[in-house]
Formats: structure tokens, sequence, C-alpha cells
């Protein structure tokens, strides 16, 4: 295939404007659908919920992913081999029942749901994540995270920066998530909790998300993608800018190795998952800086 479009091919302002609007119309077309075929899941009488909720994670990846193909102004730059290997070892991970913490830094609307255009369709039908309880209010969308079995964060202020959740609230979707991940899945998350304004470095990742992974002794994988951002601004409605993405799929940490202290209540075992959020957060800003570094030399 041709080599991906230089975004300097696609400068004028004019031009941008009219591969955001390709962008609108795909991906609505694409969430129509998608809409249509979880709510015939849905209906399928016979099979548990759970499986509703997984035809309906097949019906999202096969939506994004014919939606992605249609993003011609959008390059990439990936080494598609070692992608494959890092999801064959979370594959081999998950058939052992090992559930899997699926880290993304969060730099645009896009991060997510780039996620599920790349990934292996049977990998991408064992996650959940979490998200913002906002987001399943929203017109089209919002039914659809539902009807896939993702999960709301009750926060108690929309302020940027501000965390605090609804504990009352927030320990019903815990107590859930928790079944979900003792079955050998997948948690997608991203630890900033926010979309990043600066993303050459990581925010602060939150501590308290690091601590049922610490529990359930969970491999953490870090999906760091580059230039999201370009393609889908963080104050615009709709992606589609030109330009070339990169991303890469690391582990970061080996949940069998790790040293847990018994007491999930103890002052240890707090400091236990403290420290390896900031280890995670440590090992993601490497491969941050290693697209920038890369960027940097290109540009020479």
């Amino acid at each position: 295939p041709p080599p991906p479009p230089s975004p300097r091919t696609f400068d004028r302002p004019s031009t941008m404007t009219m591969w955001q609007k390709w962008f609108q119309v795909c991906i609505s077309l694409t969430f129509i659908s998608v809409r249509f075929w979880c709510e015939v899941a849905h209906m399928i009488p016979g099979i548990s919920l759970q499986m509703k909720k997984t035809l309906s994670m097949y019906a999202l990846c096969i939506g994004l992913k014919v939606f992605w193909a249609t993003q011609f102004q959008v390059g990439e730059a990936v080494d598609n081999e070692e992608m494959s290997k890092g999801w064959t070892r979370i594959r081999k991970s998950l058939s052992r029942g090992k559930s899997v913490f699926l880290l993304v830094n969060h730099v645009s609307r896009l991060d997510g749901l780039l996620m599920a255009m790349v990934a292996p369709m049977d990998v991408t039908a064992k996650c959940k994540t979490l998200m913002n309880i906002t987001l399943f209010r929203q017109f089209l969308v919002g039914r659809i995270w539902e009807l896939c079995g993702h999960l709301p964060v009750y926060f108690k202020s929309d302020e940027h920066g501000k965390f605090k959740v609804d504990q009352e609230k927030q320990a019903v979707v815990s107590k859930e998530l928790r079944e979900f991940m003792e079955t050998g899945k997948i948690l997608i998350f991203c630890p900033e909790g926010q979309i990043n304004k600066e993303p050459r470095t990581l925010q602060p990742f939150r501590r308290g998300s690091f601590r049922l992974p610490t529990e359930l002794k969970m491999d953490i994988w870090a999906f760091t993608t580059h230039n999201a951002h370009v393609t889908w601004p963080k104050k615009a409605a709709f992606g589609g800018v030109p330009t070339t993405l990169n991303y890469t799929l690391t582990k970061i940490h080996d949940g069998d190795s790790a040293s847990v202290p018994e007491d999930p209540n103890s002052e240890e075992f707090k400091a236990t998952y403290i420290k390896l959020a900031a280890s995670c957060q440590k090992a993601m800003q490497v491969e941050v800086d290693k697209f920038y570094a890369l960027e940097s030399k290109q540009d020479q």
C-alpha cells in the first residue's frame, strides 16, 4: 500500500475541515449501526446477560474497525509484528485465568476507541472500561456503553483535576468489576483520569486505581499512543485532522512476580499499590518519550 500521507499535505484549514466532516459522517453512521446491533443482541432469548454484553462488544469492535478503514487521511507508523506479539502474550495470560490491567495515555477522545479499532476482536470482547457517568447520558452512544457492559464512575464534581467519587454508588460498581476481573478479563483504563493538556508529560496516575490490580496480581500493559491529540484535538467536536499515528503495546508489570501483603487493609498494602502506580507511570513515560525523541529526529 502507499505510504501514509504527510500531515503537511493537508495543512490548509479548509481541507482539515473537510476531513473532520468526513470523520463526523462516518463515526455517526458507525454508532447508529452499532447501536442497532447491540439492541438486537440484547433481544436474543435464551442466552445470559454477559453473553449479550459480549456480543455487543463484538458489534462495537466490528463497527469501529470498519470506521477506521474509512479514515484515509490518518496514517499509521506501527510495528505490527511487535503489536501482534503483545496481543498473543495477553491472550496467553487470559487463557490461564489471569486478568490484565491495560493502561492508555489519555490525550484525546480517540484513545479508548483507537484501542478497540486496532486490537484483535477476541481480545477486545473480553474488555470492560470505567467511564464518567456523564458519558452514559450522551445521545446515541451512551446506551451503547451500557449495552456493552462498561461501568460508570460517579464523580462528585466535573471540575478538572477533581476525582472524588460517590462512595456508596461506586461500591456497587466496584463489586461488579471485581467479579468480572476475577474470571480472567481485561480492564482498559486511563490512569490519568482526564484528557492531558500536555501530551509530552503524563499526568499523575490515580493511585487508588491500582488497588484491585495489586490485590489480584494482574499483569499490567501499556497501550501508548502518539499524535491522537493531533487528529482529534481536545476542543474539537470531531476528529479527523490528517496526521500519522504511532502506538505501542508494552508489558510494564508482571503480576506473578509481585510481592503483595496479605492484608489489603494494611498500610503496607497501600504503600505497595502507591509504589506500583508510580512505577507504571515511569515506565509509560519512557514510551511517550521515545515517540517525541523519534519525532525530533525526523524533523532534523
